[in-house]
Order: structure tokens, then C-alpha cells, then sequence
């Protein structure tokens, strides 16, 4: 792999490491649920209309939710919307993580979330678009891929320069206890007339 290349992953795994590691105590909060219609059958909870979903700092906005369980814990959240959100604080002091397509699957064994049809993840001033990204935070590894090769379809990036640790500053002087060379060399001067 070329140098350039390499950067640019390391950059994009930066960028997006957060998305699927959200504040600690996220996974310790209850899971609140809100739809038109909720179905439940096949260790699958299916909500339809005006769907959302919170967990601590993760929210989720859809048409269409599953979730997924086995043995009374969730293993997948699939959104369906025209687009779902997906959006999560992965850090205190740190700014939200928001993700849209028309088809998002959380997958909280692998952890692992596949955005599909006009994907879009954004954190801090960073964004990453295509039709199809796939973030694995196991692998810490991101694809992104643009579709078909039509221009609109392109994957499309947008990385904020990393902030420079502030430089220590000097504190200007007092200007009063600063000596005042002109006037000191003068009087120096006018010593040394006087003795001659």
C-alpha cells in the first residue's frame, strides 16, 4: 500500500473510529422506543412509522426498525427510512457522530455498521458519503464504495485538518519594568562628560 493511501485509511479510521463505540455507560441505559405500529415474533422487535430509538446518547430515527435478538440481547438494529439517521456522542467533550442512508444496520457482536444507499457519516466537520460504507470497529478498518460510476455516486470525502495543540505563550512585559535603554545610555553619557 502506497504512503498516500495509508494516511488517507488512517485518517478515515480517525474519523470514524468513534461511530461504533459510543459513551460508556450508552450500553448500561434502557432502550426507548417510539412507533405507529410495533410487531414482535421470531426473536425480532419490528416497529413501522415515525420510528425512533434511544439508547443513552444513541439515537435512531426510521420508517422501518428491527431488532434483532438472541438469547434476550440485541444483536442487530436495522433502519429503514428515505434516509434513517443514526447519531451517538462517542465521547465526552466530543461531538456527535451522525450517520444517514436509506438502510442502516448496527450490529453490536461484530461491531459493525453497514450504511447502504446514499450513506453519509459526519463527525466533527469530517464527512464521508457514497452509496455504500461499512465501518468495522473490530477490524478498525472503513470501505466505502461509490456504486455504479456515475459522478453523483462517487465516494466523496471531506477531512478537517487535526487541531495543533496550542504553542505555551509568552506573556508580554509590563511595559514600566521594561528599562528604557535611550535614557540609560544618555545619562551614561553625560556621566562620563562630567568626569572629563
Amino acid at each position: 500500500m502506497n504512503p498516500s493511501k495509508a494516511a488517507l485509511y488512517a485518517v478515515l479510521i480517525l474519523s470514524i473510529t468513534p461511530l461504533a463505540h459510543g459513551l460508556p455507560d450508552d450500553r448500561k441505559e434502557a432502550i426507548n422506543l417510539s412507533s405507529d405500529r410495533a410487531i414482535y415474533e421470531n426473536n425480532q422487535g419490528i416497529y413501522i412509522g415515525n420510528v425512533t430509538m434511544s439508547q443513552g446518547s444513541l439515537k435512531i430515527r426510521a420508517d422501518k426498525l428491527t431488532i434483532v435478538e438472541s438469547d434476550r440481547k440485541v444483536e442487530k438494529v436495522i433502519a429503514e427510512g428515505k434516509p434513517a439517521y443514526f447519531e451517538q456522542q462517542p465521547r465526552i467533550n466530543e461531538g456527535v457522530v451522525v450517520a444517514s442512508a436509506q438502510r442502516i444496520e448496527y450490529s453490536l457482536q461484530m461491531e459493525e455498521i453497514l450504511l447502504q444507499k446514499d450513506a453519509s457519516i459526519t463527525h466533527q466537520g469530517s464527512k464521508i458519503s457514497g452509496d455504500r460504507v461499512v465501518y468495522s470497529g473490530r477490524k478498525q478498518m472503513v470501505i466505502a464504495d461509490g456504486g455504479t460510476g456515475k459522478q453523483e455516486n462517487r465516494v466523496k470525502m471531506t477531512l478537517q485538518p487535526q487541531a495543533v495543540p496550542d504553542e505555551p505563550q509568552i506573556a508580554p512585559k509590563d511595559i514600566d519594568s521594561i528599562p528604557d535603554t535611550a535614557t540609560r545610555e544618555d545619562s551614561d553619557l553625560n556621566a562620563a562628560e562630567e568626569i572629563q
